[in-house]
């Protein structure tokens, strides 16, 4: 898996690490704050209109309104073990 951003084929090779919470803004440099994206969703996320969040461990995104009119979270993840997670808390 590269890139978080659905529909994005960016291997992970090729992928910058995004703080989800800014390290700026006190944001921790953890693996449970960080998501890979390609350098254009890296660089215009915020203009773009993507939104990421960590949801447990588990990276969520909601696509801007006018690549999806539901507006919902979805998580993004391949990880058998974060998928288990996902499932046991709903």
């Amino acid at each position: 898996m590269g890139s978080i951003i659905p529909g994005c084929g960016v291997p992970a090779a090729w992928t910058e690490i995004h703080h989800v919470t800014e390290y700026a803004g006190g944001g921790p440099t953890h693996t449970d704050n960080g998501v890979l994206l390609c350098w254009y969703h890296h660089r215009f996320l915020d203009r773009i209109g993507w939104k990421i969040r960590m949801n447990n461990g588990i990276p969520e995104v909601k696509p801007p309104p006018w690549h999806d009119t539901d507006q919902r979270w979805r998580a993004v993840t391949t990880s058998p073990i974060r998928l288990r997670k996902l499932v046991t808390r709903t």
